[in-house]
């Protein structure tokens, strides 16, 4: 989920000749961006940065300065553990308050009040986080359902026993039923799907429910003009459609040697092929296109593919 930011405490900035002036005029000009007291990223790289980045980077700040060892909840464990945060912007670090291993409170740290058993802290790249199925857990009751589906679909693709984890967040979802958000965290924990690729994809298949979609195939199988094995992300009653995320037309993992303008010709030949093999419609949409579930359906619409009836 993209390289992590380089965090640079004030001594650091020191050794490379800055002076207190110096690092105050930094900040002041927008060069230097201070994640909290004496911990600064690069400004251009922070406004870059993707929350899971920003939140991850403010961890490994509130780790340095703690007089103990912090353990990190929500969003923080999240992105610590590699979850994604989708559409979610805060850059505060969250802690559970477990007295001496806490950080302490200010504008760039929340302190919760949780019950934590042993088996909730798990050390994760030398950072003390909550467990992933405690992290979704806390997660998904207060998240958008978007945002927990997102969550949740990625832990089950990290975990080595899908059906395990999924017993362990049901459990904990059945310990708590008066708890705030329980009956949205039961809701997304059944409807979560290892065979999500993306956050993005995970978040339009919840748009998709929204809508009245009942008939939503995933990772759906055809095979191309020469044999090959050809996966498209949704097949519907009557039609197909995919997400796409910009990396596929920038990443090197999804390049694989071609250039930005071949993949995207490799990608028309393809949807031109499904649609002459399928004779149904065809649709593609960007995160742009599905700042909420309707919009998703206008542009579903606009290709001839509706809700089932």
């Amino acid at each position: 989920m993209n390289e992590p930011l380089t965090v640079y405490t004030r001594a650091d900035l020191e050794e490379l000749g800055m002076t207190d002036r110096a690092i105050r005029k930094a900040v002041a000009e927008r060069r230097a961006h201070r994640i909290r007291p004496g911990a600064f990223v690069k400004a251009s790289e922070w406004r870059a940065a993707h929350s899971e980045q920003r939140q991850r980077a403010g961890a490994q700040a509130a780790l340095q300065a703690a007089r103990g060892r912090p353990v990190f909840a929500g969003v923080t464990a999240a992105a610590v553990q590699g979850l994604p945060l989708f559409r979610e912007r805060d850059d505060r670090v969250h802690v559970l308050a477990g007295a001496s291993r806490a950080a302490a409170a200010n504008a760039f740290v929340v302190r919760h009040e949780a019950p934590l058993d042993d088996q909730d802290v798990v050390d994760f790249d030398g950072m003390l986080v909550t467990s992933l199925d405690r992290t979704v857990f806390d997660l998904i009751r207060v998240m958008r359902p978007e945002a927990g589906v997102a969550l949740t679909d990625a832990a089950l693709r990290l975990v080595p026993v899908e059906h395990e984890f999924r017993d362990r967040l049901r459990e904990r979802i059945a310990r708590a039923p008066g708890a705030r958000g329980i009956r949205r965290a039961r809701i997304v924990a059944d409807f979560a799907d290892s065979r999500a690729d993306s956050p993005g994809e995970s978040a339009s298949r919840w748009f998709l429910h929204v809508l009245g979609f009942r008939v939503i195939r995933l990772q759906v199988h055809f095979l191309g003009p020469d044999g090959s094995d050809l996966w498209v992300d949704f097949g519907f009653k009557k039609g197909h459609g995919e997400f796409d995320g910009a990396s596929k037309y920038t990443d090197p993992h999804f390049l694989r040697g071609r250039t930005p303008e071949q993949a995207l010709i490799d990608e028309k030949r393809r949807e031109d092929w499904l649609r002459g093999i399928t004779q149904e419609p065809f649709a593609r949409w960007m995160d742009r296109d599905m700042p909420n579930a309707r919009a998703l359906g206008a542009r579903l619409a606009s290709f001839g593919i509706h809700p089932d009836e």
